[in-house]
């Protein structure tokens, strides 16, 4: 048997296939996931590139191993005798500030979020740490290029089904062109019409996840 990480319909399947074996609603399993309905059908349409926490959350509302819900698994490991989810509700934790950014490493993927004309755009970008700041490349005067706009999100995420835990870090700041040519000369040169581009955060938020009856408990 095959399985599928990038198939949301099949994702929205086990899931549905879950929600019955343990006679749940929709509405039931998104409010112990601490998520609303309609984010809930958000993140199962968009699949576990859009937000692997909330995954995380939903696998543990319903007593699954994160991989059995986002890539599957023969049915007579998946379907199990009706009654409550046989682990405890997500336990949240709070990020310190020098946590947050140990989290990001040197450099790494990430999202950058801001608001453009035609509304919100929110597009992958390899990173790097410079200081307290963090840098990406982007088209110039693309979406996530400084400009109108305002302050953009810089988004981080981690999560591992093993160990049935995860950790996100928001950065909110301006965006400006990194003009150094001391540090220009120290970066990759963009590809075709790329410019570096910094961030320099102003608000600094992290979050960790883990199941009940997961390590730390």
């Amino acid at each position: 048997m095959t399985t599928d990480h990038a198939a949301p319909t099949a994702l929205a399947r086990r899931f549905a296939d879950r929600l019955a074996d343990l006679g749940l609603t929709e509405a039931q399993a998104a409010a112990r996931a601490g998520m609303s309905t309609a984010y809930l059908h958000r993140v199962l349409e968009l699949g576990p590139d859009f937000d692997p926490l909330a995954l995380l959350r939903l696998a543990a509302v319903l007593g699954l191993e994160y991989e059995e819900l986002v890539a599957g698994r023969p049915a007579e490991r998946v379907r199990r005798p009706a009654g409550p989810a046989l682990v405890g509700p997500p336990v949240l934790g709070a990020l310190d500030v020098a946590e947050c950014w140990r989290r990001l490493g040197a450099n790494g993927l990430g999202r950058i979020a801001r608001t453009g004309p035609d509304g919100p755009v929110v597009r992958p970008v390899g990173y790097l740490v410079h200081g307290r700041t963090v840098l990406y490349r982007t088209a110039e005067h693309g979406p996530l290029a400084p400009g109108a706009g305002g302050d953009a999100a810089f988004e981080v995420d981690r999560a591992d089904g093993d160990l049935r835990e995860g950790w996100s870090v928001l950065m909110v700041g301006p965006l400006e062109y990194v003009t150094e040519p001391a540090l220009l000369a120290e970066l990759p040169r963009p590809a075709g019409h790329g410019r570096w581009v910094r961030l320099t955060p102003t608000t600094v938020t992290g979050r960790s996840i883990r199941t009940a009856d997961g390590p730390g408990s």
